[in-house]
């Protein structure tokens, strides 16, 4: 990356954190000074965003406090010539729709119950997938996984994914690839206990009974089961139950974790690492929601919604740098903001901008106090 195009990165993300609503290259060009041709051909440069956020692991802690969330979410777009263009499944809207998809990859920290994004890779559609690769969309997310997994295995070997992952296709390949697999199962999985063997039975001929009986959920095995407290970050506590069991579905040994839900089925987190802590396994699946609350602030904030483009490369550019923006909008509200939102820092830094423009425009160079006295209002503008 030549020192050149850095600046220009710098002054478009500073940009995309300013504009007020849409993010796209004629908006671009109004607020951040340059044509919009020179900002539609700078969206073509390969960059490596991976490690570009990665430079923000400093505010984690140690790698057993965090983990990996991957996430698909559907963008909306309208037209037939798009790359990618295509039919997903939106979660907001609970059906099938016309549109884009992107994988989202998420760095969590379980202690201070935060995400930063570390990019995004948009999804080919099911028919070109099918037609021109052979494989289906799980296939392809075992594959970018795959992709990406010797940077991702630097951070932490913890991956977390919701429960449309839960199945041995995905779990089985992301093991083989060194993760420690957290997620969640339905209601009605089939799980067994594992056998214990009883030294006073008379031996038979035969293999050794692996497995016990299929677990009840609504009557557990407390001689199996061990029950604890898991108090969440509000102060909410519950009693949960956790053992070792078998997944037949997942062909391996599982910890899991029951958590029961007043008039309603229970909660069933799991680890594929039977060691992990129960209240880790579900501490790490309820911050896997962050990644989910980055996707909502960059579609409202930062323009992960609003391009102005059908080509792949400036797509990929503009999803990743939505994130990018969003992981420096939110950690210098950490150091220096730390009673706003992402909304009101953007309104911050939005009159920001017309005062400056205001002052340069005018022609004249107010007293350093003035200057200052103008932010603070402007700050208490915002808050």
């Amino acid at each position: 990356m030549s020192k050149r195009f850095l600046n220009w990165l710098i002054l478009t993300i500073r940009t995309v954190a300013l504009i007020p609503g849409k993010v796209n290259f004629t908006r671009l060009s109004r607020y951040g000074g340059r044509t919009a041709k020179t900002f539609a051909s700078n969206f073509k440069t390969p960059v490596d965003w991976m490690k570009v956020n990665i430079m923000a692991q400093d505010c984690f802690g140690p790698s057993d406090d965090m983990a990996v969330a991957i996430d698909p979410s559907f963008i909306s777009k309208s037209g037939s010539l798009t790359y990618g263009i295509g039919r997903f499944w939106s979660g907001v809207a609970q059906r099938v729709k016309r549109g884009l998809e992107i994988m989202a990859i998420g760095a969590i920290s379980l202690s201070k119950h935060t995400c930063v994004m570390l990019g995004a890779v948009q999804s080919p559609d099911f028919r070109t997938l099918e037609s021109e690769k052979q494989m289906s969309m799980l296939d392809w997310y075992v594959a970018l996984v795959r992709s990406k997994a010797a940077e991702l295995l630097s951070l932490t070997d913890i991956l977390v994914a919701d429960a449309f992952f839960s199945k041995y296709e995905f779990v089985n390949e992301v093991i083989g690839m060194g993760f420690r697999f957290v997620g969640r199962l339905r209601a009605n999985s089939y799980l067994r206990y594992l056998a214990i063997p009883d030294s006073s039975a008379p031996r038979r001929r035969g293999r050794k009974k692996k497995y016990g009986e299929k677990v009840d959920f609504s009557n557990l095995d407390m001689s199996v089961f061990t029950s604890f407290i898991y108090e969440d970050s509000k102060g909410n506590k519950t009693r949960c139950h956790t053992a070792v069991v078998h997944s037949r579905a997942l062909k391996r040994d599982i910890r899991i974790v029951v958590c029961p839900v007043e008039n309603a089925e229970p909660l069933l987190y799991f680890s594929t690492d039977t060691d992990m802590r129960p209240e880790k396994i579900i501490g790490f699946y309820r911050t896997r929601f962050q990644i989910e609350f980055g996707i909502r602030d960059a579609k409202q904030f930062t323009g992960l919604q609003s391009q102005q483009t059908r080509d792949r490369e400036r797509l990929d550019f503009a999803f990743n740098l939505s994130f990018t923006a969003l992981n420096v909008c939110k950690e210098v509200i950490r150091k220096d903001y730390p009673d706003l939102s992402v909304a009101q820092f953007k309104r911050l830094m939005f009159e920001s901008y017309l005062a400056s423009t205001i002052i340069s425009t005018c022609g004249k160079s107010p007293h350093l106090k003035i200057i200052q006295k103008i932010n603070h209002r402007l700050a208490q503008l915002a808050a």
